[in-house]
């Protein structure tokens, strides 16, 4: 014992007059120490694309603006009399979201199911929309399936550059991000193919980029691959604040689903949802989503 005080002792002796305890740090974007929404101007060239903090104004006036084609069939808030009672569902399914937040800070969402075809891509496109169209409020959902991506085939949207552009470094934060004018939605699509989908989201670019997006919108739906015979929606769903696991009524079968959320473990699984369900017949007890066009992906 002696031995080891005299040698913690000599090495207190030997540290330099201004050295210090580190201070614990705010969170970061790529690793910069900033203050919320200000990049330091000396930083400002110097930073790597990953490490910009990036504004609204700025990410409103520099992203992309195509003019996206809405089909009809995918969003249960058009004018269709049969998307009404599913519309009221997706306000149900946001307003427990809300609730949740209440008790803990979630802000990324990641949505995923146990199988193509379950609908994971219609919950989350729906959910953005039930977000974005609230006053003041604004939604980005991200396509993360970069093996068989949706999301800009229903949105009418170009599907690059997006996200595997960006993980490859071939394209920055503004060039992968569009924008509707009509509401609060943003999107960024899933990129050109890429051989390997699972190291690419696994690279730590994606976690960064999730942290920088977060304080600019209320919510960031990310919409990733099946869980089963895939190792990508479990790399993404570390970087994520909750998870929603999507189920396709009468289709899936239990024994799947408990393994899907078994994936989950120690993640914060907040729920699932019931997709696909007879609506007209368990409205009261709000007990899935259905109605015209519902996604097979």
């Amino acid at each position: 014992m002696s031995r080891i005080h005299e040698a913690l002792k000599r090495a207190e002796e030997q540290r330099p007059p201004s050295w210090k305890p580190a201070e614990p740090t705010p969170l970061r974007f790529g690793g910069e120490r900033l203050a919320p929404g200000v990049l330091q101007p000396s930083l400002q060239q110097e930073m790597p694309t990953a490490r910009r903090c990036l504004g609204l104004e700025e990410l409103r006036r520099r992203c992309l603006k195509p003019g996206w084609k809405l089909n009809a069939d995918y969003d249960v808030f058009s004018t269709k009399q049969s998307s009404a009672l599913c519309a009221e569902e997706f306000r149900t399914l946001r307003s427990r979201l809300y609730r949740l937040r209440e008790k803990s800070p979630i802000r990324t969402l990641l949505v995923t199911s146990t199988l193509p075809g379950e609908g994971k891509t219609f919950v989350a496109l729906n959910l953005a929309l039930a977000i974005a169209r609230q006053p003041e409020r604004r939604a980005l959902v991200i396509d993360a399936d970069l093996r068989a991506s949706r999301l800009h085939v229903r949105l009418g949207a170009p599907s690059a550059p997006g996200l595997s552009d960006y993980l490859n470094g071939r394209a920055d934060e503004y060039s992968i991000i569009q924008a509707d004018p009509k509401v609060e939605l943003f999107l960024v699509p899933a990129g050109r193919p890429v051989h390997n989908p699972s190291e690419l989201l696994g690279n730590g670019l994606l976690r960064d980029f999730l942290h920088g997006m977060s304080p600019i919108f209320d919510w960031v739906i990310v919409d990733a691959p099946p869980v089963l015979a895939l190792a990508d929606a479990g790399i993404v769903a570390e970087f994520c604040d909750g998870v929603i696991v999507v189920v396709r009524a009468g289709q899936t079968s239990h024994d799947l689903v408990k393994t899907t959320l078994q994936e989950f473990r120690g993640i914060n699984l907040l729920g699932v949802v019931l997709n696909g369900a007879n609506l007209e017949a368990n409205y009261s007890s709000y007990s899935g989503y259905a109605g015209v066009g519902m996604d097979k992906k």
